[in-house]
């Protein structure tokens, strides 16, 4: 029915009869930027659904060796949650593994010395999804991990943010950031944070380039953003008793719109994405903790798939 644009968009990674993965460019600043897309057959009866997501860091040397299907940055849950649930599913690649997040940082430079633009690169990934005809332009969501959650901080304080909905999974809020968010409206936001994060504190941090703020900071602020006057806690169930590690929901109420604001604090666990998979023992160790109660790919799109967008 769409066969015309799906060809035309396609590099096809998988077998046809399997549910594919494929990789996009666009060309920006006189270089390809590149972005692996999945599920685009959810799109064969109508523009469906978009989820951007941003991965964390990567390093420079394993993003210029993994460009040529950037399986690298790939969230294989979500993509599974993608096809179960008819979305589709854009990763876009920071050009080093790195998003230019604060000006002046010379590893995210070109040769030529122009910062890279991840801004435009961005906003270009889903204008094009759109323009196609394959996203839905009013159910557009936005997900980052780590780098990718600050990232996603910075497009979602931009005066016309597009996305309907976001999540945050451990990743903090700059100071900076905070102070110039001019967003004109409050996008619905959930975040995922581990109490005892040691790479991205969840009490903040300082760093070269500035103050982290602490994580009931950024919900302070997007609470003041959707007019949310309460808050109700709940603990989820806690299905792994030998994670040392709960997770507790807490929903911020009477807002402008109701459910708009939303933390899962991680208690006990740190800089790993919650996740019934299971992560290095070195990595636990080093990030803080493992957390193995919930599925965030699965809760990414719980959140985010009640919005459309309203301005």
């Amino acid at each position: 029915m769409r066969a015309d644009i799906l060809l035309s968009l396609a590099v096809i990674l998988l077998p046809v009869a399997a549910i594919s993965s494929q990789l996009e460019q666009v060309t920006l600043q006189g270089i390809d930027r590149q972005y692996r897309v999945h599920n685009i057959e959810a799109a064969n009866e109508g523009a469906a659904p978009l989820v951007l997501h941003l991965h964390g860091y990567r390093h420079r040397h394993e993003a210029e060796a993994g460009r040529e299907t950037l399986d690298y940055i790939a969230w294989k849950k979500l993509e599974e949650t993608a096809e179960v649930n008819g979305f589709i599913l854009a990763q876009p690649a920071a050009y080093w593994g790195q998003w230019n997040l604060f000006s002046g940082l010379a590893n995210i430079k070109l040769e030529n010395g122009l910062e890279i633009d991840d801004m435009q690169f961005i906003s270009e990934v889903v204008d094009k999804l759109i323009n196609a005809g394959l996203a839905d332009k009013n159910r557009v969501y936005l997900s980052g991990i780590s780098d990718g959650a600050i990232m996603s901080y910075h497009l979602l304080c931009e005066p016309d943010s597009p996305f309907a909905a976001a999540v945050t999974i451990v990743g903090t809020m700059s100071e900076k950031q905070i102070s110039n968010c001019a967003t004109r409206t409050a996008t619905p936001i959930m975040v995922i944070a581990g109490t005892n994060d040691r790479i991205l504190p969840y009490d903040g941090g300082l760093f070269p380039e500035g103050r982290d703020v602490s994580i009931p900071e950024i919900m302070e602020h997007w609470r003041i953003k959707h007019g949310c006057k309460e808050q109700k806690f709940e603990f989820l169930k806690d299905r792994d008793l030998e994670d040392n590690s709960r997770v507790q929901s807490i929903t911020w109420t009477k807002c402008d719109r109701e459910d708009t604001v939303k933390l899962l604090r991680v208690e006990g666990a740190g800089h790993a994405v919650p996740s019934f998979a299971p992560v290095s023992d070195a990595w636990s160790q080093r990030g803080g903790g493992h957390n193995r109660d919930i599925e965030s790919a699965e809760e990414v799109w719980a959140f985010v798939k009640k919005f459309r967008f309203t301005r």
